[in-house]
């Protein structure tokens, strides 16, 4: 069965979106106080969340008014305020310094996190538009990049599974999911991936994109898309804790190493069968430079620099979210 609703990308919209000449400007992150960790939250991964009412704040549109209620999101958006909190105790245990966090759930716009109850060591990146999306903030100065409540990939057996607008996406012939994208970006300012939590079904994946070059922690096992066996939040919370010390540790170490592939990235995608015909209209106007429709549904990008990725990810969001 599939999701109705598209977790990374909630609401509908045509728009034509013209491509920067130049990369977006963001501004600089405060200098950090030590080492540094780039922390990307997800919520269909964290611990006991097994259902689409668990995951969305229902202001993402019409159609998904029903889909959510008080009993459901805001419990939800405070478990996973814990989780990068427990996160991030864990780090500074290990000898971290500096905390950022990036909004990675498309439900209420990339606003999930409860910033009155976050750690009040870390920068929060939340909101709605980003350039580079789950990794934007990311400079030279992140020493390490953690995923939390992580998903599997699109068409798998995970819970709550998908990856962003796509039914399918491939660099270079290599299913990515959202970690992987995110990890090939990342490796663009020499950051390495660390850690993963999400189900065993993510992780697995993962470990087959990335190889077992992380610390990978099982929230949850998958029963279907919308059913796990799950563990109590407080034992979800100690692993994520113990776990990344561990992490940290290494990662200080320098034992982790960016995850990269051949360049030229020959970046393959397919707008998701659900979608509306708006919604290709809208990717089809974007006038991207070197982006070659395929097929009704299907793209390809050919770029030296994951970054231009991102951007582009970005801009099929903007059609697809507002």
């Amino acid at each position: 069965m599939r999701l109705l609703v598209p977790l990374c990308f909630p609401v509908l919209l045509a728009a034509q979106v013209v491509p920067p000449s130049a990369p977006p400007v963001v501004p600089k992150l405060p200098p950090p106080a030590g080492f540094r960790i780039l922390i990307i939250p997800d919520m269909e991964g964290m611990g006991s969340a097994v259902d689409i009412h668990e995951v969305i704040a229902g202001n993402e549109g019409e159609q998904y008014r029903t889909l959510t209620s008080d009993d459901y999101w805001q419990r939800f958006r405070g478990l996973l305020t814990q989780e990068v909190n427990a996160v991030i105790a864990g780090a500074r245990g290990a000898g971290a310094g500096s905390f950022v966090v990036n909004e990675g759930h498309g439900g209420n716009l990339f606003a999930n996190v409860l910033p009155w109850d976050l750690d009040t060591a870390a920068i929060l990146v939340r909101g709605f538009p980003k350039p580079l999306i789950m990794v934007t903030g990311i400079d030279s100065t992140v020493g390490t990049l953690i995923f939390t409540g992580a998903h599997a990939g699109a068409g798998s057996p995970g819970v709550l599974a998908h990856n962003f607008a796509f039914d399918a996406f491939t660099v270079n012939g290599t299913t990515l999911n959202e970690v992987g994208i995110n990890a090939l970006i990342a490796a663009e300012f020499g950051v390495a991936v660390s850690m993963v939590s999400g189900d065993d079904v993510l992780i697995r994946e993962t470990r087959q994109i990335l190889g077992n070059d992380f610390v990978g922690i099982v929230t949850k096992y998958a029963v279907g898309r919308m059913a796990a066996i799950t563990f109590s939040p407080a034992k979800v919370r100690r692993m994520l804790q113990d776990s990344s010390a561990v992490a940290v540790r290494r990662a200080m170490r320098g034992s982790f190493r960016p995850y990269r592939l051949p360049k030229p990235y020959r970046v393959e995608f397919t707008l998701r069968r659900s979608y509306p015909e708006m919604v290709v209209q809208g990717v089809d106007s974007l006038r991207w430079e070197g982006l070659e429709k395929t097929g009704d549904r299907s793209y390809r990008l050919v770029t030296s620099d994951a970054r231009q990725m991102g951007y582009l990810l970005d801009a099929i969001e903007r059609v697809v979210l507002h």
